[in-house]
């Protein structure tokens, strides 16, 4: 692993070595290898540091139907951060924490999104429900089964559609995504608009992020901000990274990602997760 100056600087070395009580892991790029699965290695692990009490946390953009699986893959019994922060469940995926979009908002953003491009294909999320207005659509059927979850078909003229959302996705070519990105940040500076992939652009509320839900849930493990440990590959992870007392990067995050964390490690497809694990929670 290398270690990386930015962070460096504010951290002794020895700061690294302490035993950490709470792991926070995004999943797509980090937790799971390039074919969506976990490596038998790093579920073994992380097994490990559940036996010992340490809590294994599922941080992601996706809604909570798409992260319980993994969960329970993991035997982890823990809380999950879905949507980016907007949304906490606990153990039996009841909402303890919301940030939702305003219903005026949400509602005046995806009817934009119409106007501006209509072959982008947009997707709501509120609570635990995935509305789309065509379920076998090119870009809903994809996510559908890289997640494992069937969208529920919606007419978005409806305005109770819009009465809590927590995030709206919407998927396209990537040239498409990159000007729908650039007029969206324009005309809607009050919510939180960013790339997950060139693909798939994400908007949120400004007030959702994976840091502040992180801030909960330290409270609710009685665990100190130096004692959590948090793993990315994204923009979207750099406020968690930055956060963590041990912030770790996977080798293939972008070099922004990088300059958040305090070491990076092997990619996804290499182990990532597992070396970190051993080297700085087992050890």
């Amino acid at each position: 692993m290398e270690e990386i100056d930015n962070k460096a600087e504010k951290r002794k070395d020895a700061d690294i070595m302490k035993k950490y009580k709470a792991v926070f892991s995004d999943i797509d790029g980090t937790l799971l290898n390039s074919k969506h699965q976990i490596p038998e290695n790093t579920r073994k692990k992380i097994k490990q540091i559940n036996q010992n009490g340490i809590p294994y946390v599922l941080v992601s953009a996706r809604m909570p139907k798409g992260m319980t699986a993994i969960r329970a893959e993991l035997e982890a019994k823990s809380p999950m951060i879905c949507y980016s922060g907007a949304l906490v469940v606990d153990e039996e995926d009841h909402p303890i924490y919301s940030v939702a979009m305003s219903q005026e908002v949400a509602m005046k953003l995806c009817r934009r999104v119409y106007e501006l491009n209509p072959k982008i294909s947009v997707n709501i999320y509120t609570n635990d429900e995935w509305l789309v207005k065509d379920k076998k659509e090119y870009w809903a059927a994809q996510e559908s089964d890289i997640t494992g979850v069937i969208p529920q078909e919606v007419s978005f003229e409806d305005e109770e559609v819009y009465k809590e959302v927590h995030k709206v996705l919407c998927m396209g070519d990537k040239e498409d995504i990159a000007a729908l990105e650039q007029q969206l940040v324009k005309e809607f500076p009050q919510i939180r608009i960013y790339r997950s992939k060139d693909t798939y652009l994400e908007i949120m509320s400004m007030k959702a992020s994976k840091s502040d839900a992180i801030h909960m849930l330290k409270d609710h493990f009685h665990v100190k901000q130096e004692e959590i440990m948090a793993f990315g590959d994204n923009f979207n992870d750099s406020p968690m990274l930055a956060l963590a007392s041990l912030g770790v990067a996977m080798v293939n995050a972008p070099e922004g990602v990088k300059k958040s964390a305090n070491l990076v490690t092997a990619s996804n497809d290499q182990h990532g997760v597992t070396q970190a694990i051993i080297e700085h929670v087992l050890n």
